[in-house]
């Protein structure tokens, strides 16, 4: 591993995931692809977060104790600090695979795209199987057509080039639907994709942000909608 410039920069917010917090970290500290950093913003926490992030000793963990900013100015952030010349996204909720991060760096730089994700198996607050999967879009064209009606990326299971990402400015101020709206600036104009097959499992349980905020994201998520109809039509 190279510490100072490492392949791909993990990147996780944590507000108050003491629950699910240590499984999250720990499947990808044992990755089978080694060359990353693993930089935690802890969120202002209130619960037992600070502490169990601080137990770790793993010299890739970069972990940065913050005042409550909200995800889309801590992944902002987290991604300033990051070194690697791919982004992966986790969430403090969810699991990653074993060869996830292998598999995506090996499928980005084969096929020379920008961005991608893949698809996941859904489980509850203890960890059970309740849909086997989640089927995102495969290949460029569909994903830029299916982005019309529906966000085509699982936000935990992407990876992406820092470069794009900066070039494109970022997370916006779109509160709960801020990677809908980030997949739209990048997918018109860039080769995306998905991989076709589980490599994250996606937790849904009581205090997901996604499950607490679904009349809201309706809202806004018919904005970005009507925003990705635009940049269809106009590649804008």
């Amino acid at each position: 591993m190279n510490t100072e410039n490492p392949k791909i920069s993990v990147v996780m917010s944590v507000y108050n995931g003491e629950k699910y917090l240590k499984e999250a970290v720990d499947s990808i500290l044992n990755q089978s692809f080694k060359d990353f950093e693993f930089i935690i913003i802890n969120d202002g926490s209130t619960d037992g977060s600070k502490e169990i992030l601080e137990n770790y000793k793993d010299e890739r963990i970069r972990l940065f104790n913050n005042q409550n900013q909200g995800l889309i100015g801590s992944l902002n952030e987290a991604i300033g600090y990051s070194r690697g010349e791919y982004i992966a996204r986790m969430d403090a909720d969810d699991i990653s695979l074993p060869e996830r991060l292998e598999k995506q760096i090996s499928f980005m730089e084969s096929k020379k795209i920008v961005l991608c994700g893949s698809w996941a198996e859904v489980i509850d607050s203890i960890g059970n199987t309740i849909k086997h999967y989640i089927y995102p879009p495969i290949g460029s064209k569909k994903i830029r057509l299916y982005s019309i009606i529906h966000c085509p990326f699982i936000h935990p299971s992407v990876m992406f080039r820092k470069e794009i990402f900066e070039k494109v400015g970022g997370y916006k101020s779109y509160k709960n639907i801020e990677d809908y709206e980030l997949w739209t600036r990048i997918i018109y104009k860039n080769d995306t994709d998905n991989i076709p097959e589980e490599l994250i499992k996606y937790r849904i349980h009581d205090n997901q942000i996604t499950k607490k905020n679904k009349s809201e994201m309706r809202v806004k998520g018919f904005f970005v909608r009507s925003l990705a109809l635009w940049r269809f039509v106009f590649r804008f």
